[in-house]
């Protein structure tokens, strides 16, 4: 089999093809032939070894895949061979093949594609938690989507919008009508356009009821401010601290100093919430993924869910692929073509 690895730490190019043996299932383990895996921005900071827990090169890569099963353990009981099926993988789904345990795979829902499979797992599953489980998203709420038109904000567009609640989505300018098209009520260019005092503006002083941000310390601290009584803002990542192609101490050492602290008595006092959320970091929690997986399956069932998938990269593009995405230039989903090698 093939598969995509970090040779070393560094720039996209250090994304390299390995040959391997095809793994043999455990008892409780399914063997998947992967037809396409998502790429995500944690893999991206991983190549640049600046993703906490990750495994050191040379190692493989990748969260989430689509494919169809070749093989099942002795005690599987809920897939046979030939099920089409998508799957999360802790960092390894950037294979042509790939073993992974029974309660990690899902069947490939009736109305997605293989491809739309892989852009699902992992985004949806995030979005999902942070705005049902810890946001309580509520109808005719306000929610920002900072990064509204990356993989996990196009899927929180639609789970927002699901809910009934309002939305209004940072990104680059060149974004905005594709965002309009998908339900954002107001868009803003954080690049030209300053975002506390147009969210300000657009609820005229109020603040928004819910904040989802991967961007870092100064948006954190604007965030903040931007909430209105018994809003949260829930952080999933720091993305600031990826600046070039390239781990630069400098970079994070000012991140380091723009991260706010927050003090419980104030927040207390004002009626505000921050919360983090790192799907990876759920230990000893997976009955409650489960459960958020259950209910994100009963809103697929009403078609209202689809995930935006921007381009596809075949696998001995990989490099590219990272490259692309550091440079902005998707809306929604990127992934990686693994179905010929």
């Amino acid at each position: 089999m093939k598969q995509v690895i970090i040779s070393r730490y560094g720039p996209p190019e250090v994304l390299k093809i390995r040959e391997n043996q095809i793994p043999e299932p455990g008892d409780n383990e399914i063997l998947i032939r992967v037809h396409y895996a998502g790429i995500n921005f944690s893999e991206i900071m991983a190549r640049m070894k600046l993703y906490p827990g990750a495994p050191k090169p040379p190692t493989t890569l990748g969260s989430e895949a689509s494919g169809i099963i070749e093989k099942v353990g002795s005690k599987v009981t809920g897939f046979k061979p030939g099920d089409k099926v998508m799957s999360f993988c802790r960092f390894g789904s950037y294979s042509t093949h790939i073993c992974v345990s029974e309660q990690m795979v899902f069947a490939l829902p009736k109305q997605f594609t293989l491809d739309q499979g892989a852009a699902f797992p992992l985004v949806y599953v995030t979005a999902f938690m942070m705005i049902y489980d810890l946001g309580n998203i509520q109808p005719g709420e306000a929610v920002l989507i900072h990064g509204a038109g990356g993989a996990v904000g196009t899927a929180a567009i639609q789970l927002i919008k699901h809910a009934g609640a309002g939305i209004i989505g940072t990104s680059s300018g060149w974004k905005h009508e594709k965002l309009k098209k998908m339900g954002v009520k107001y868009c803003i260019d954080y690049r030209n356009e300053n975002v506390y005092d147009r969210v300000m503006e657009i609820t005229e002083g109020t603040g928004v009821d819910l904040i989802i941000d991967p961007l870092g310390g100064k948006s954190w601290k604007d965030g903040y401010r931007m909430l209105a009584p018994m809003g949260k803002l829930i952080v999933y990542g720091d993305q600031k601290i990826v600046s070039g192609f390239r781990k630069n101490p400098f970079v994070l050492l000012k991140e380091l100093f723009t991260i706010p602290k927050f003090n419980p008595a104030l927040m207390l006092g004002e009626n505000k919430c921050v919360m983090g959320y790192h799907l990876g970091k759920l230990r000893n929690a997976e009955h409650k993924i489960q459960n958020a997986i259950d209910r994100l399956m009963k809103i697929v069932e009403t078609g209202t869910l689809n995930p935006v998938i921007d381009r596809i990269f075949h696998y001995t593009e990989a490099p590219d692929c990272h490259r692309y995405i550091q440079e902005r230039k998707n809306f929604g989903k990127v992934l990686l073509d693994f179905r010929k090698e």
